[in-house]
């Protein structure tokens, strides 16, 4: 069902983070310094990209202890921490609370662009629920709901899980950085280093030249 929501309305943005020493376990063959530097890039990257977007009126960071994410002047960017995290779906609906027009984005979209970034958001606010795949089309990198809280599915098989709530799939040619999400090195190495984020594309380039 289509929602009547403008366009140009505002939205405000959430990015769940889990714990940085238990983040990102599939690249586990890398050192661990090296692979909480890359999470935290990749967010900042994103988080980067989020601010260069009008229609974005907050960017908050859900998780543990993320606060030198948003450690910024910038009154846009906001964390809420949790203490005793559940799962990404579970602390999504605390940190949310009664925000009315929601965007989900994971962190891990290290060469998403703020036009296809703009353009997810003017298609999703044709929706009440919406959702973007990954690019194997079995999980999800992005979540919209134009009407308030609504549970999401984030996890195992999450496209699959959200195509069966009813949230629409949104289909676009410019969506190659969203769909690009990055759980091993495998992904990270079947990116362009120039279509990355600053401070991955600078970690990237400095590790594989050592």
């Amino acid at each position: 069902m289509n929602s009547a929501s403008n366009p140009n309305d505002s939205w405000q943005v959430f990015l769940p983070l889990k714990q940085f020493a238990a983040g990102k376990s599939r690249l586990s063959t890398i050192p661990d310094d090296f692979r909480v530097s890359l999470i935290k890039a990749m967010a900042v990257d994103l988080i980067d990209v989020l601010l260069q977007v009008p229609h974005i009126s907050s960017i908050t960071i859900v998780g543990v202890a993320h606060q030198e994410l948003s450690n910024s002047a910038n009154p846009r960017l906001r964390s809420f921490p949790i203490s005793q995290p559940v799962d990404i779906n579970s602390d999504l609906q605390l940190a949310i609370g009664d925000s009315k027009r929601i965007a989900i984005f994971l962190p891990d979209l290290p060469s998403a662009k703020a036009a296809e970034i703009s353009e997810a958001l003017e298609l999703a606010s044709t929706h009440r629920t919406s959702f973007i795949a990954d690019q194997n089309s079995i999980g999800s990198t992005a979540f919209f709901s134009t009407v308030g809280k609504v549970a999401t599915h984030f996890g195992a098989n999450s496209a699959a899980a959200h195509r069966s709530a009813q949230a629409i799939e949104l289909i676009d040619p410019m969506f190659k950085g969203i769909k690009a999400d990055c759980d091993d090195w495998s992904d990270l190495l079947a990116i362009d280093t120039s279509d990355l984020g600053h401070a991955t594309r600078a970690l990237m380039e400095h590790h594989l030249q050592n």
